[in-house]
């Protein structure tokens, strides 16, 4: 048998590697399902913008709600890396954020510290149930000290300065579902003092998001909740009766 011509032969292998980088460019593209959550807004910033993972994709809004949690957005990614712009072509970037592992994740902004040369910071959750299960609570600590609650009669958990922690509700709670809650924030030589302290609800159908922070000018830590029932957890309205 005769091999193949040398013009065929090549022109085989333009196709096959032709097929192997549009397989590869479709790998590299990257589906993920966010909701935003914004501690504050920065200046002239509540709204951002992705860039289309394709040239003929124009920008997508982003919403950054600052009461309570947004609802999904869906964006494709081409990069590990999220950049969030301004309105205009062409803008600089006002935040970047490295994606997690997860499909589902919550991008956190806080404003920037000036001269950070971006708007906003970007923490970036899992936010999937499976890692952020629904009865627990992820504790953000913004504090420039460690913080640490004590929920009913539970041992005390510790948020580094700048670090976030999952856990779950007291297991002890009264006759209308309460617990009692408190926040303590550390001072120099091993010492804590109470900042915080409250009563929260407890339910095994939601999860709460806290926020310790600094308020402007303040010295003392307090905290900041927003309670989270995830859209896709919830069951589908029934359709009306005829």
């Amino acid at each position: 048998m005769k091999p193949p011509p040398l013009r065929l032969l090549s022109a085989t292998l333009a196709l096959l590697a032709a097929g192997l980088g549009s397989a590869s460019a479709q790998q590299a593209t990257r589906k993920v399902q966010f909701r935003t959550l914004g501690f504050a807004h920065a200046t002239g910033a509540t709204e951002v913008y992705l860039a289309g993972a394709k040239p003929k994709d124009g920008p997508l809004a982003v919403p950054v709600y600052t009461g309570s949690v947004s609802p999904v957005i869906e964006a494709s990614f081409t990069t590990p890396e999220a950049v969030f712009i301004g309105k205009e072509p062409g803008s600089k970037p006002l935040a970047r954020a490295t994606l997690s592992k997860s499909p589902r994740q919550l991008f956190f902004f806080v404003p920037s510290k000036e001269g950070a040369g971006t708007a906003y910071d970007v923490q970036v959750f899992d936010d999937d149930t499976t890692s952020f299960k629904l009865g627990t609570i992820r504790a953000i600590n913004l504090a420039p000290v460690a913080v640490r609650y004590t929920f009913g009669q539970g041992a005390p958990v510790e948020v580094a300065a700048g670090k976030s922690v999952i856990f779950p509700q007291s297991a002890t709670k009264d006759e209308f579902n309460m617990y009692p809650v408190s926040l303590e924030y550390s001072e120099a030589e091993g010492k804590w003092i109470k900042a915080y302290s409250s009563s929260w609800k407890a339910s095994a159908e939601r999860r709460e998001i806290v926020v310790s922070y600094l308020e402007a000018g303040g010295t003392t830590p307090t905290v900041k909740s927003y309670s989270d029932i995830p859209p896709w957890t919830e069951a589908p309205a029934k359709a009306p009766r005829r």
